[in-house]
């Protein structure tokens, strides 16, 4: 299902297509996230996260302790940073007291919850999509008198075209050559558009599998990284402990880059700060941000290995199961993150140190997660690909906000909430996440 609605939502990208064509999106976007390219973005990822604190939470915190709202700080703080990193676009001026007006960022934040009305369909989007080709089912859109749809589509329509814009806009710099061009940028999108102008014949995508690119690339790093950043300042404001500990390393770490600013730690000294490192995965361990199951499908008839051997109904010791082809194989993902069995006694237990004391190094062979092998950004060819593009912004924010504020708990009661997709927290039927800053 999730499958069919990125389709019609996203596009024909990275997300939504299988076997060769998605072998092809990530020869060509993979190189994107490199740690080579990531460190020439470290700047802007200090200037946003500088902008967050000057701008969004300074100017509430004058003299006293203050509470609020961090949900909506992070989630403009992570739409601005994939703005300026992804697309080399700034949605939002950051101000007191001025929420963004940008009409892009109006359409993303509204997107989901127009999907959502829709729900009752979700069951059959897969016949749809399998049945019938895009263009068609937009068409029949425009028919349906249906309000709900007709805003769900008038958003994904607007999505697209801007997408689209800027795809041209890059391609337009890169054929003329001047300053500023995309070979000079160093955001996600001129990379691939530079990287897919230097693919080899048969591997290239087109401008319109490059708009799903980037649409994708801006939807999926924008909900999920912040809801990881709620998170982790939800967890530190309770565990003031782990909070200050984390405070003195950043505080007693000097950057080792010529000149030295000790605030604005280099890409190599920030992801060497080893209890750092260790809350983010801790955090990510504990509480991944998306919806706590995945599933695949195999093409072929395929023997599925069982990590303990299970009796079957008949009696007999199995340590494998045969999965015919088109079966739909759930992957727990929380489950596989908490299991006790993996990660000990206390694997239900928010401990960073378990990162830093060797403990996770034995168990983290038994799992194939790309990150820390925990299964928060899965696993094989169909992984996260910016998985270090998640984990360097949760580490900037951290560094630059730590060193400027301390969080507590107001003592009101956040609940997490499953949309389908990700992980928000809400109070009161209320997306928000209160947290006390001085």
């Amino acid at each position: 299902m999730l499958y069919s609605l990125n389709v019609l939502i996203l596009g024909k990208g990275i997300l939504s297509t299988n076997g060769d064509d998605h072998r092809r999106y990530r020869k060509i976007m993979v190189p994107a996230f490199s740690t080579a390219n990531l460190r020439g973005m470290i700047p802007l990822f200090y200037e946003v996260a500088q902008r967050t604190r000057d701008g969004l939470i300074s100017p509430h915190v004058i003299s006293t302790r203050q509470r609020v709202d961090m949900n909506a700080i992070l989630c403009r703080t992570s739409l601005e940073l994939i703005g300026q990193t992804g697309i080399g676009y700034s949605f939002d001026p950051m101000l007191p007291q001025q929420e963004h007006t940008n009409r892009y960022a109006q359409a993303l934040r509204k997107l989901i919850p127009a999907a959502f009305k829709l729900q009752l369909g979700f069951p059959f989007l897969p016949l749809l999509v399998k049945l019938f080709p895009t263009s068609f089912l937009q068409l029949m859109s425009n028919l349906i008198p249906l309000p709900a749809l007709h805003n769900l589509r008038n958003i994904v329509n607007f999505l697209d075209a801007t997408a689209a814009e800027l795809v041209k806009e890059r391609k337009a710099e890169m054929e003329r050559g001047a300053q500023g061009s995309a070979e000079d940028r160093s955001d996600i999108m001129s990379i691939l558009v530079k990287a897919n102008a230097n693919a080899e014949r048969g591997m290239y995508l087109t401008d319109q599998e490059l708009v799903a690119c980037t649409s994708m690339i801006i939807f999926a790093a924008t909900d999920t990284t912040s809801s990881s950043m709620n998170r982790m300042f939800h967890v530190l404001a309770k565990h003031p402990e782990v909070q200050e500990k984390l405070r003195a390393e950043i505080l007693a770490t000097h950057c080792i880059q010529t000149p030295p600013t000790p605030e604005l730690l280099d890409h190599d000294s920030l992801v060497a700060l080893p209890y750092l490192d260790g809350v983010v995965r801790e955090i990510l361990r504990l509480y991944p941000p998306i919806a706590p199951v995945d599933y695949r499908q195999p093409v072929v008839d395929s023997v599925l290995p069982l990590s303990t051997p299970i009796t079957g109904a008949d009696g007999k010791v199995m340590d494998s199961i045969l999965v015919p082809k088109g079966t739909t194989v759930y992957v727990g993902i929380s489950a596989a993150n908490h299991s006790t069995q993996i990660w000990g006694d206390d694997g239900l237990e928010f401990k960073p140190e378990r990162w830093t004391d060797g403990k996770a190094a034995g168990v983290t062979t038994k799992l194939c997660g790309v990150y820390g092998n925990t299964m928060t950004f899965i696993g094989g060819e169909r992984s996260c690909i910016g998985f270090k593009f998640a984990q360097l912004e949760m580490k900037v924010v951290a560094c630059v906000l730590l060193r400027a504020f301390r969080f507590s708990s107001p003592g009101v009661h956040v609940q997490w909430r499953n949309t389908g997709i990700m992980f928000t927290p809400h109070v009161d039927n209320q997306s928000e996440l209160p947290v006390l800053v001085e």
